[in-house]
């Protein structure tokens, strides 16, 4: 599922539970830890663009002075 800018889904592509009782539970803490480690990925890549621009633009930095 791909989310659109901003990081919220579409009411489309929310996922509907149509378990109940414990099982709702357990879906629903399945479906946080998925969306946990999506989120955690997501940050490690933007951590390691930033990263990467931080460094281009002190070697720009570097050139013109």
């Amino acid at each position: 599922m791909v989310s659109p800018v901003g990081g919220f889904p579409t009411p489309s592509e929310v996922p509907t539970n149509q378990q109940t009782g414990s099982g709702d539970f357990a879906a629903q803490l399945a479906e946080l830890e998925r969306v946990s480690k999506e989120a955690q990925a997501n940050s490690i890549v933007m951590r390691r663009i930033t990263t990467e621009l931080s460094s281009e633009k002190k070697v720009a930095d570097e050139r013109v002075s």
